[in-house]
């Protein structure tokens, strides 16, 4: 099975739909086909979703901040804008 840029896009959207953060290994762990490895994922995972924080779509969270995607490095996790700002405490 092929892991289309859609299907990761799909995905994101549907993690961060529930109003909880989630981390980039959730969403690479489910997209991952059976006995591939995830981690091969991540960094596809990371460009679709600062092309959906360009679109105004996703917010990226760094201990519990809203931050920016350019030149972050280190642990993140993914939500819905209007998650963070109606649960701050959510992520």
């Amino acid at each position: 099975m092929t892991v289309t840029d859609d299907t990761i896009r799909e995905e994101i959207l549907r993690q961060i739909d529930g109003g909880k953060s989630v981390a980039p290994r959730d969403i690479a762990t489910v997209i991952a086909p059976e006995g591939e490895d995830w981690r091969r994922y991540l960094k596809r995972i990371r460009a679709i979703a600062v092309a959906l924080h360009s679109e105004d779509k996703l917010v990226f969270i760094r201990k519990k901040k809203i931050v920016s995607p350019d030149g972050l490095k280190g642990v993140f996790r993914l939500a819905a804008p209007s998650a963070v700002l109606l649960n701050p405490e959510a992520n």
